[in-house]
C-alpha cells in the first residue's frame, strides 16, 4: 500500500500541462477521456475504483476525485507513446507500472498493472468519449 501512495504522490509532482492546438472547424480534438474501473480489494461502492484519464497527442493527465480539472501532463515525467493510431501512457515506481491504452478508430481502451498494485484486479476495460475541446482544463 505505500508503493501505491509512492505513485500517487509521483503523479502529483509531475510537469505543468502541455497545451494542444485548438481543434479545427469543430472537428473532434483528438483527446480522449477515459473511465477506468479499478477495483480495490474488498469491494465498495461502484465508483471506489473509478479513475478518469485524458489522452492525446503528447498527452496524458489524470482527473483527482473531487476535482474539476486535469491534473499535470504525465508525458514530462513518464512515457508516452504514439503509434499506429494507439496511444498510451505509462506510470511506474520501483514496483508498480500502471499502463492506459488507447485505440481510438475503435474507441476502446484498457487499463493494466504489473506488480504491486494493492487492486483487486490486474487489467481491464475504461469507457472512452472523444474530448472536444481539447485543452487541459
Amino acid at each position: 500500500m505505500m508503493l501505491v501512495a509512492l505513485l500517487f504522490s509521483a503523479l502529483a509532482a509531475a510537469e505543468p500541462p502541455q497545451v494542444a492546438a485548438p481543434a479545427e472547424g469543430g472537428r473532434a480534438s483528438g483527446f480522449w477521456i477515459l473511465a477506468c474501473e479499478m477495483p480495490k480489494p474488498g469491494g465498495g461502492g461502484p465508483a471506489d475504483g473509478l479513475r478518469t484519464f485524458r489522452l492525446g497527442p503528447r498527452s496524458f493527465q489524470e482527473r483527482k476525485p473531487g476535482q474539476e480539472s486535469f491534473g499535470s501532463n504525465l508525458c514530462g515525467s513518464f512515457a508516452c507513446v504514439a503509434e499506429g493510431g494507439r496511444m498510451q501512457g505509462s506510470i511506474s515506481s520501483a514496483s508498480l507500472i500502471l499502463t492506459i491504452s488507447l485505440d481510438p478508430r475503435t474507441r476502446s481502451a484498457t487499463w493494466r498493472t504489473v506488480g504491486a498494485s494493492g487492486l483487486a484486479e490486474t487489467s481491464g476495460h475504461c469507457s472512452v468519449q472523444p474530448d472536444p475541446i481539447g485543452e487541459g482544463r
